[in-house]
């Protein structure tokens, strides 16, 4: 049985500020390094349920900030792990396909306009379906019908996940109380939380559906449930709906160029979308 572990950390029990990557002080790196190990404990718990029901190969997506949120010689040794720039990656699901029998959703945060703790981003489908970036992930997995199992995060990501699919597993780490406080359990009894969820999850994996949205698709990114996407994209194909957005602010079209290069820039052949409609406007303006 394959597993494709989706991974933030602003859902991790003890995180309640958001990182500070400007910040080069001693002060933050140490704050950062606990937030990292706490994530990487979580995960290790996750994918220790997981082998005991019966998984056999585990992928995890270190999906957070610079894609090197994990650290890498403390994960358990019976997953592979996809890290390094989330900006410089082929999509952001890497490797994920139909070929996956279950996905986890560990360290997730609420979509922003929502009461979580550290709530960002929002997506809108349809003009009529709003989730963050759990949700995403439970979408692009339904795409290739594999159904997202397990959600782990504080109480208000994990409902807003259970209202998407009501018959996943989900383990609520810490209760929001404010967008920078949470009444969060210790990181042994966490893991041994998740640890449990996340058995029951393979366990239970055929009582699970997939997330599937119907097509055609309406797609923007929005400041929280009940807007609607100014400059939204549309389309046939859900994923491929969901590429045309995550490109304008990623570099996704760089894994297409044969050589990849180095670097993006006017240099070489490669420009990212972003830099293409940057020297548009300066070429419009004069």
């Amino acid at each position: 049985m394959k597993l494709y572990i989706h991974t933030d950390i602003e859902g991790v029990a003890g995180m309640v500020h958001f990182e500070r990557r400007d910040d080069d002080s001693q002060r933050n790196w140490d704050i950062a390094r606990r937030m990292h190990r706490l994530l990487t404990g979580e995960v290790n718990a996750a994918i220790e349920g997981a082998l005991a029901a019966g998984a056999d190969e585990v992928l995890v997506n270190d999906s957070h900030g610079s894609g090197y949120s994990i650290i890498f010689e403390e994960l358990n040794p019976a997953a592979q792990i996809i890290h390094g720039p989330l900006t410089r990656q082929p999509f952001w699901t890497p490797l994920l396909d139909e070929t996956a029998d279950a996905m986890f959703c560990v360290a997730q945060h609420a979509m922003a306009g929502t009461n979580g703790v550290l709530a960002h981003s929002c997506w809108c489908i349809n003009d009529s379906i709003w989730f963050g970036e759990g949700g995403m992930a439970m979408a692009l997995a339904g795409y290739y019908d594999v159904p997202a199992v397990l959600i782990t995060g504080d109480d208000v990501v994990t409902q807003q996940c259970l209202d998407l699919v009501p018959e996943m597993e989900a383990v609520v780490v810490k209760i929001a109380l404010s967008p920078y406080n949470a009444c969060a359990w210790t990181p042994t009894r966490a893991r041994a939380m998740i640890k449990q969820g996340a058995r029951r999850a393979i366990e239970r994996l055929d009582d699970i559906p997939p997330f599937k949205i119907d097509g055609p698709y309406r797609i923007g990114l929005v400041g929280g449930p009940g807007q609607i996407p100014q400059n939204p994209v549309e389309g046939d194909d859900f994923r491929d709906t969901v590429y045309e957005i995550l490109s304008r602010g990623y570099d996704y079209d760089l894994c297409k160029e044969d050589p990849w290069p180095m670097m993006p820039g006017r240099d070489g052949n490669f420009l990212t979308r972003g830099q293409r409609r940057a020297l548009e406007q300066q070429e419009k303006s004069g």
